[in-house]
């Protein structure tokens, strides 16, 4: 009956997909090569930025460059620096560690918000 409804002429099933490559390792390779991998990574740090540290320090930080492997992480006065050296660091780095892996994020480095 599908045969009929859908028009389909040829009788033999299409070769299974045993051999595709998935569509994120195709996206992965071209963003590489279009030098857009790291904007990409940046736009996801960015997005999930309030899950990653929580909803109130997100609202006193943001996400800056990475350095070396190391997360460049602004804050937006003094006070929340101290806190975060003394309290939230280690926190962080956890949380973007396991979003991201340990090889792409091996610290943080907390300043002052330059903006």
């Amino acid at each position: 009956m599908e045969r009929e409804r859908f028009q389909i002429t040829d009788h033999v099933p299409p070769a299974g997909v045993e051999d595709a490559t998935p569509l994120g390792d195709i996206l992965g390779r071209v963003m590489k090569k279009a030098g857009l991998e790291e904007q990409h990574w940046a736009s996801m740090l960015e997005a999930s930025w309030p899950d990653i540290a929580g909803p109130n320090v997100a609202s006193h930080t943001r996400p800056g460059p990475l350095q070396e492997k190391d997360l460049v992480v602004y804050v937006d006065s003094p006070i929340w620096l101290n806190e975060l050296r003394r309290m939230g660091q280690r926190m962080l780095l956890n949380n973007l560690q396991k979003q991201f892996g340990p090889s792409r994020i091996s610290g943080v480095k907390l300043q002052l918000d330059p903006g």
